[in-house]
């Protein structure tokens, strides 16, 4: 019943020889040891206990990350915490920073995250979807540039990824409506955390793009159905640890040592023709999954137990 953000990290374990043990086998709350030669670290799929709990919180709480990058001069975009009590605020920034993100503060995978936000009727009605995981909320400016997860086990560079929004290939006969339906009754055989949202913020994502549900794309075109780029909203993933731009891993490093983080995943936005790069997350708990999980598992366990053959 694990998933591959479980097994991707103790099937490499095993392999090694450490020992798994299986406190919490709920593939929604998977706490495990990993034991050799006396050593014994308690992990929460990538999550372990060598991150302090007052680091993680500080971490996860994208309004904390972002103060705390910000005091050290690390570029963040310019953000806002929702408060209903200073609506006026909010617009004030809507018109200053639209198109605008919106986005629960402290969730992941792109749940109850909004792009694109122009109108203070989509800011209310992204509000209100943001809320639907949790109360409290921010609002960030949009910054262009390529996805980047810049990925760190022990400090050193274990695998970057850029990641793509959600696209559909048309046929000529099918509806897009139609096409992601059938997207995802493909992935879903294989992995079901990598299904299109069918939902409101889907419909005006499309909007945006110009299209429409019953649109019907040509035969072998590529239509993007999604503004944002998560793998949880359909999104791609593509292994490119050889194209890190040095700046960026400093930073990724810097952050890493300065938090004590084991593994982490660093967020970056990089526009490589303005030479202009913004973090956008830090993620103390990322999974480990394909493409590039077996690389991280290996880097990580290498760190977690050195001792441990390959």
């Amino acid at each position: 019943m694990l998933t591959p953000y479980t097994t991707t990290l103790t099937d490499e374990a095993q392999r090694r020889g450490i020992r798994v043990r299986l406190i919490h086998d709920d593939p929604d709350l998977p706490i495990f040891d990993l034991s050799r030669g006396g050593r014994t670290v308690r992990c929460f799929n990538a999550l372990t206990d060598l991150v302090g709990a007052a680091t993680f919180h500080l971490v996860n709480n994208k309004r904390a990350c972002h103060a705390w990058l910000a005091q050290r001069r690390i570029p963040v975009p310019s953000q806002l915490a929702f408060d209903d009590a200073r609506l006026d605020d909010a617009l004030a920034f809507l018109r200053s920073h639209a198109p605008v993100v919106v986005k629960p503060c402290m969730q992941w995978g792109g749940r109850g995250v909004s792009m694109g936000v122009r109108t203070p009727a989509e800011l209310r009605a992204a509000v209100r979807f943001a809320r639907r995981y949790e109360t409290d909320v921010v609002l960030e400016e949009t910054v262009p540039g390529e996805d980047l997860r810049v990925i760190l086990a022990g400090g050193e560079l274990a695998a970057a990824i850029r990641r793509s929004p959600a696209c559909v290939t048309g046929d000529g006969t099918r509806t897009v409506r139609q096409l992601i339906a059938r997207r995802n009754a493909e992935r879903r055989k294989s992995d079901p955390s990598n299904l299109i949202p069918w939902n409101a913020e889907t419909r005006r994502n499309l909007a945006a793009l110009g299209r429409s549900p019953d649109d019907i794309p040509a035969a072998g075109e590529r239509v993007r159905v999604r503004l944002t780029n998560n793998y949880h909203t359909g999104g791609t993933v593509e292994v490119v640890t050889d194209a890190v731009p040095a700046r960026a891993l400093k930073i990724a490093q810097r952050i890493a040592r300065e938090l004590a983080l084991p593994l982490v995943g660093v967020d970056f936005l990089i526009d490589r023709a303005a030479r202009r790069l913004t973090v956008i997350e830090v993620s103390p708990d990322l999974a480990i999954s394909p493409p590039e999980g077996e690389t991280v598992a290996m880097r990580f366990l290498d760190h977690l137990f050195p001792d441990a053959g390959t």
